[in-house]
């Protein structure tokens, strides 16, 4: 059975070397963690250089992969400490690093290309088509959205023949990673730097009420996929991944154990088997479900995605609204253990419906989730029992609320036991003989690598000689050594002298000798450049100018009526038009490119934010069908996601000359630049995160685009704020390209729009970046392009920010305060 069945990897997350030796000891095969630099998880406990070296070395002992995160993205200045940093880990045999920068992955691949490169989830990679793309580049896994469905997944093992890692338990973003601008542009904290300051995770009022549903309406739901876990090894997926590098180590343990169970079961079993054994095993099933709710969950688990419930394009929704969102609580929820049934002054009872534990923690929440009261329990309370409690004054709790547990002891004592306080010994096996006139030989065997060392020349002894037992008890006292033998066979001659001195001895150095052939399977020496040439090549490399150029402007539009006020504009030269195609129509799009032709400029159509299955098989129809009609007239395009790459100058033949990338696609520093060069493209976007020091590397670039005035989009999301208030705009045909207002505890204001065309919603910045009097620097810079963006202006204010008259509220965004 196992040999026709691809056993995925169970990928653990660790935070901090406790955890990772948690998640070895629970089952892992591989491990994912941060060094202490360019990983996405900034605040997690991420070992420094000799902890980092020392956990690669501990991962190869017990068999397990290590991969570390470099998904970060980098400006220009920190390149040349990528180098150093990835030397001593690429060394030590490290496995592979998941990366988000295209410009660090270039660089990757060509200073260390032994290395396997995983593209990360931040790629916001939806389907299997730019494999080829990325596997020019040394990529061997991409880790897609986990927004798509299991239909997509499916779809997508067909299309690539890269590995697939697929997020199955943890925390669940409210935006597609890698589209979160949010933190950034509120307080400088970037997510695409590692350092979200979750807002999504706060109240916010909609349309200026608060949320039937409940206030953190951008809060999803945990996700836990084990129901899946059958469809996903039939689907052929390599990797099972656990988020959580933020969690405890009891989170870690646990949940690895979890995922190893039911995978190796399936394993056993096979596919009739193993879903006959969920049946008639039901019982001990939901107890393991609930026990990993007991560990962590907001509002319960999800696996709304992988059954399609949010974001799949151009599907009416049959679900409830809100289904995925854990909207009225934003941290753990615990399980719920009670109800209050009365209460008195300064007391309560409540009605046990499970049994609680001495150290348990249980609270007292109301209709809306919200604590009122937390207390540990002394005792050991059985289910049925009716419990008399103290509470403290002020506490507004009523009978009819609920009582959750949000700690069991118990739980968490045993998981200490089993995988944290006793450290996972590798297990080996040995031989040892002795034989009279030769040497004593000792054998360590693991696996397929075998060590040896001498002894002395054993002679016979003239008091009592050594028996087994005593030789056997000598050297498998490994003590503190990471090994620990199952079997020793012995062989040896009767009434022998073996000293036991030399016994230890021959272990020492059988054990270190083991350990050092184990690592040294793994080791790498670094290539030619050692010393960094390929590195100050980087650094002082010139950039290419554009000089005595007629600054240019572009303007993007979301609708007609835009057009119409930009095209009726002349005192700008304005030379070409994007045209986003959330809102236009196919006939709109076409007329909207003979209009901006006979103006005699140039149309361009802005692809999609999200590229998924159902909006690749439109665009299709539409640009490749038989009737299409704008797709030779038009221009050019600008495209925001890989796929649409792919796309564009595979499917519709389009010449990447052709192509710009949007600021989504994170130009961020000249290799950055240099990777799309490569594949044809040499216009981009100056992304949004650099300060006008920090784009001095990339700003020289010929084609390089700067925008000057947009509503930032803050989140691209399959989540929608209509859908999950109120219901789904699509299915109703009412309420389709609706703008909600969303307020912040600081009275802040975000637009969100749901484009229904595409299945996705965007949170913009409500007050507009207004960039207009940094023109002058920037064209110093050597920028010559430079764009207004519009979203939901009117005709009115699409003239007054075009002839430099806007003076309402503006914002800056990180010209001058970079994000950390």
């Amino acid at each position: 059975m196992k040999d026709k069945i691809k056993v995925p990897e169970i990928l653990a997350p660790a935070g901090s070397m406790e955890s990772l030796k948690a998640a070895v000891a629970a089952g892992c095969d591989a491990i994912y963690i941060g060094g202490s630099r360019f990983g996405a998880r900034a605040y997690a406990d991420n070992p420094e250089k000799d902890e980092m070296l020392s956990a690669i070395e501990y991962c190869h002992l017990h068999g397990v992969k290590i991969y570390m995160t470099v998904n970060t993205l980098l400006k220009d200045r920190e390149m040349d400490e990528l180098y150093p940093f990835l030397k001593p880990y690429y060394e030590a045999g490290l496995d592979a690093v998941i990366v988000q920068d295209i410009g660090v992955l270039k660089n990757i691949h060509e200073w260390f290309p032994d290395i396997e490169i995983h593209a990360s989830t931040q790629m916001t990679l939806t389907m299997g088509v730019s494999d080829k793309l990325l596997k020019k580049y040394g990529v061997t896994r991409m880790v897609p959205a986990r927004e798509l469905s299991m239909e997509e997944l499916v779809q997508m093992r067909k299309d690539t023949s890269l590995e697939m890692e697929v997020f199955v338990h943890g925390a669940l973003c409210y935006c597609y990673s890698g589209q979160c601008l949010f933190s950034s542009m509120l307080g400088g904290r970037s997510g695409n730097r590692g350092r979200c300051a979750q807002p999504c995770r706060q109240q916010y009022l909609v349309d200026g009420k608060k949320c039937g549903i409940g206030e953190y309406v951008l809060s999803p739901m945990e996700l836990s996929n084990l129901p899946y876990i059958a469809e996903m090894i039939e689907c052929g997926i390599d990797s099972f991944k656990i988020e959580g590098r933020m969690k405890r180590p009891e989170y870690t343990a646990f949940v690895t154990a979890m995922f190893r169970k039911y995978t190796d079961l399936y394993v056993e079993l096979g596919k009739d088997g193993y879903r006959d054994y969920i049946k008639t095993n039901r019982a001990e099933f939901e107890n393991d479900i609930c026990h990993l709710k007991e560990i962590y969950n907001r509002g319960g688990f999800t696996q709304g995605y992988l059954e399609g419930r949010s974001g799949v394009p151009l599907e009416k929704k049959k679900y409830d609204s809100g289904v995925m969102l854990s909207a009225k609580r934003p941290k753990h929820g615990g399980v719920l253990v009670g109800k209050v049934i009365s209460v008195g002054k300064g007391s309560l009872r409540y009605k046990l419906d499970k049994d609680i534990y001495p150290q348990d923690v249980v609270e007292f929440c109301d209709k809306n989730m919200r604590q009122e009261y937390e207390y540990t329990v002394g005792t050991h309370l059985k289910a049925g029992m009716q419990v008399e409690a103290r509470f403290k004054k002020g506490s507004r709790i009523f009978a009819g609320d609920e009582v959750y547990r949000t700690k069991k002891a118990v739980l968490l004592d045993d998981i200490r036991e089993k995988y944290i306080d006793k450290e996972k010994k590798v297990i080996i096996t040995g031989k040892f003989e002795a034989h009279k006139g030769e040497n004593a030989v000792l054998q360590v065997i693991l696996k397929d690598i075998v060590y040896s060392v001498s002894g002395d020349v054993c002679q016979n002894a003239l008091k009592n000689p050594a028996d087994e037992k005593s030789v056997k008890k000598s050297i498998m006292q490994t003590g503190n050594t990471e090994f620990e033998f199952s079997t020793l066979d012995v062989t040896m001659d009767d009434g022998l002298f073996i000293p036991v001195g030399m016994l230890k001895k021959m272990r020492r150095e059988a054990l270190d000798g083991l350990k050092k052939k184990i690592l040294e399977k793994h080791r790498r020496s670094v290539m030619p450049c050692d010393e960094g040439e390929k590195v100050k090549e980087y650094l002082t490399g010139e950039s290419e100018k554009e000089l005595g150029k007629t600054t240019e402007y572009i303007v993007s539009v979301m609708n007609m009526e835009q057009l119409s006020a930009v095209l009726d504009f002349k005192d700008k030269n304005i030379t070409k038009i994007y045209l986003r195609t959330e809102i236009l129509d196919d006939n709109e799009i076409n007329h909207a490119i003979d209009e901006i032709h006979k103006n005699k400029k140039k149309a361009f159509i802005m692809m999609p934010q999200i590229f998924r299955k159902n909006v690749w098989e439109r665009e299709s129809a539409v640009l490749t069908g038989k009737d299409s009609s704008y797709l030779e007239k038009c221009d050019g395009f600008v495209i925001k996601n890989f796929e649409e790459y792919t796309f564009l100058t595979e499917k519709c033949m389009i010449s990447s000359e052709k192509i710009v990338c949007d600021a989504q696609m994170y130009v961020m520093n000249k290799s950055a630049y240099d990777f799309w060069k490569e594949n044809g493209i040499t216009k981009f976007t100056m992304p949004f995160e650099l300060t006008e020091y920090e784009m001095d590397g990339i700003a020289k670039k010929a084609g390089c685009e700067f925008i000057l005035y947009t509503h930032i989009p803050l989140m691209v999301s399959a989540q929608c704020v209509r859908y999950n208030t109120k219901k789904c705009a699509f299915s109703e045909k009412k309420g389709i390209n609706e703008k909600i207002i969303l307020t912040d505890r600081k009275s802040r204001e975000f637009m969100a729009i749901n484009y229904c065309k595409y299945c996705y919603n965007i949170i913009y910045q409500k007050t507009p970046l207004y960039l207009k009097e940094y023109e002058d620097k920037l064209k110093d810079k050597g920028i010559s392009k430079f764009r207004y963006d519009f979203t939901f202006e009117s005709i009115e204010e699409v003239k007054t920010v075009l002839s430099g008259k806007y003076n309402g509220i503006y914002d800056e965004g990180h010209i001058t305060n970079g994000v950390e």
